[in-house]
């Protein structure tokens, strides 16, 4: 299997995990620990697209998604993360960057979509008002058009990462990127600490 046709795979079946965040199951199958094993394995990387999809599952499991506020995707971080690694060939910390900057800029994207599907509204009003309450068509749109943009966010991300790749002494950088992703784990845990100590004096 080609690298590009491996990427086209990944980036769809991306875009399949996502709908589990909202759109169907909810059985944490979105999550970028997850996705990260899941796409490691499929991409033949699979402890670095574990300990991809772990470090930013820790860095992403304190944002929450209350009223109008979209966090960052962990599933478009994890993806472009891995895909960066194994497609483009950068090296995994700096792979690991760019999958962190992926999901905090796919926040716009995915309000927009929010967007648009609320301008859906009037006319599901319309059609339940009308006695028809097969809303099948209006949820199969919105699961085609959520998965296909993140699919070709992955991909983009990928094109971005390759680009990046062919810049000459892009290796020059790999030091700095190195010690920082040295400390991910540590920001993660302690990140993390913080946050159920703060549930515990809640509940006391």
């Amino acid at each position: 299997m080609t690298v590009i046709l491996r990427t086209i795979i990944s980036s769809a079946f991306t875009g399949l995990l996502g709908l589990d965040s909202v759109q169907a199951g909810q059985f944490l199958l979105s999550r970028p620990v997850v996705v990260g094993i899941l796409l490691g394995w499929l991409n033949g990387c699979v402890l670095e697209g574990a300990r991809i999809g772990i470090l930013l599952e820790l860095l992403y499991i304190d944002f929450i998604p209350v009223g109008g506020v979209v966090p960052p995707n962990g599933t478009a971080a994890a993806a472009a993360g891995v895909l960066a690694h194994s497609a483009a060939g950068l090296a995994p910390s700096l792979a690991f960057f760019i999958g962190a900057a992926a999901g905090r800029a796919y926040s716009p994207v995915e309000a927009w979509l929010r967007s648009a599907r609320s301008s859906w509204s009037g006319r599901v009003e319309e059609q339940v008002r009308s006695g028809d309450l097969n809303l099948s068509r209006w949820l199969a749109a919105a699961m085609l058009a959520e998965s296909s943009v993140l699919a070709a966010y992955c991909m983009l991300c990928t094109a971005v990462a390759a680009g990046l790749a062919a810049v000459p002494g892009i290796e020059l950088i790999s030091p700095g990127t190195d010690f920082a992703y040295s400390l991910m784990p540590w920001l993660g845990l302690s990140g993390l600490y913080f946050r159920f100590r703060t549930q515990v004096y809640k509940k006391g």
